[in-house]
C-alpha cells in the first residue's frame, strides 16, 4: 500500500469507522474495538486493490462498504455463512451459542446439563481443559527450572507412578532423606504457588480468575442479548 494510502487509512477511514461501530451488531463475546480493527483489515484489503487496479478510492466509500459487510455478519477471515461460529450464520438464526451449565432434559427422564452430552464417557468433571493443562505445564517448568535437579527426578518418578522411595534411590538418597525431600518439594511447592492455590486444587475448587471470567462472559452474553429484543414502546 502506498504512504499515501496509508495515511488515509488511519487518519480518515478509522476514525470513520470507530463512528459507526455502535450501529454494527455483535455476536457472543465481540466488542467495538474488535469491530474496528476487523473492519480495518477489510478496509486496507480494498485499497490495496483498488491501487493494483489504478482506481482511486475515497475514506468515506471504503468506511461504508466496511460497515456495510460488517453489519451484515461478514468478517475478514471469513464470508460465508455456513460456519456455525460465524457472525453471519448466528445473525441469520441458523444457529445459538448455548451454555453448557444449561439443565436438560434426557430420554431417560433424568435431568443433567450439557456437559453430561457433549463429555467423554466416564467424565467425573475433574479433568482440566488444554488451556489449563498449557499454564499448568508452564508453571511447572518455571517452578522446576529454578529448583535442584532432585526436584526433576522425584516428580518425575512421582507422576509415573512411583513411590519417593524409589525417588530417592534415583538421588542416591536413603528413606529418612528421601522423606525430608519429599518435605523440602512440598515447602518450596507452597512457597511458589501460594497456599490458597494449593487448597482450591486439591479440594476441587476453580480459581477466582476462572470464575471471574466465567462472569465475564455471562455479561457479555446477556449485553448481547439484550441488544436483539424489541424494546417496549410507550403508549399515546
Amino acid at each position: 500500500m502506498s504512504p499515501r494510502n496509508s495515511a488515509l487509512l488511519v487518519d480518515e477511514v478509522v476514525p470513520r469507522l470507530r463512528n459507526v461501530v455502535r450501529n454494527i451488531p455483535k455476536v457472543g463475546a465481540e466488542d467495538d474495538e474488535e469491530i474496528i480493527q476487523d473492519a480495518t483489515l477489510m478496509c486496507a484489503r480494498m485499497m490495496e486493490s483498488a491501487e493494483m487496479a489504478g482506481h482511486p478510492v475515497s475514506a468515506g466509500n471504503v468506511t461504508y462498504f466496511a460497515a456495510k459487510a460488517a453489519r451484515s455478519g461478514r468478517r475478514s477471515y471469513y464470508s460465508g455463512r455456513s460456519d456455525v461460529m460465524h457472525p453471519g450464520c448466528q445473525l441469520d438464526g441458523n444457529a445459538r451459542f448455548d451454555w453448557l451449565d444449561n439443565d436438560v432434559e434426557f430420554e431417560t427422564g433424568d435431568v443433567g446439563t450439557l456437559h453430561d452430552v457433549v463429555s467423554s464417557y466416564g467424565y467425573q468433571g475433574q479433568e482440566s481443559d488444554p488451556s489449563e493443562e498449557a499454564a499448568r505445564n508452564l508453571d511447572w517448568i518455571s517452578f522446576l527450572a529454578r529448583s535442584p535437579e532432585r526436584y526433576r527426578i522425584a516428580v518425575e518418578v512421582l507422576v509415573l507412578g512411583g513411590t519417593m522411595r524409589e525417588a530417592g534411590k534415583r538421588c542416591g538418597l536413603k528413606d529418612s532423606a528421601a522423606l525430608n525431600l519429599k518435605r523440602q518439594i512440598g515447602a518450596d511447592l507452597l512457597e511458589f504457588f501460594g497456599e490458597d492455590t494449593i487448597r482450591r486444587l486439591l479440594h476441587g475448587a476453580s480459581l477466582d480468575w476462572e470464575s471471574d471470567l466465567r462472569m465475564s462472559r455471562d455479561r457479555s452474553h446477556q449485553s448481547h442479548e439484550n441488544s436483539f429484543r424489541p424494546q417496549a414502546q410507550p403508549i399515546g
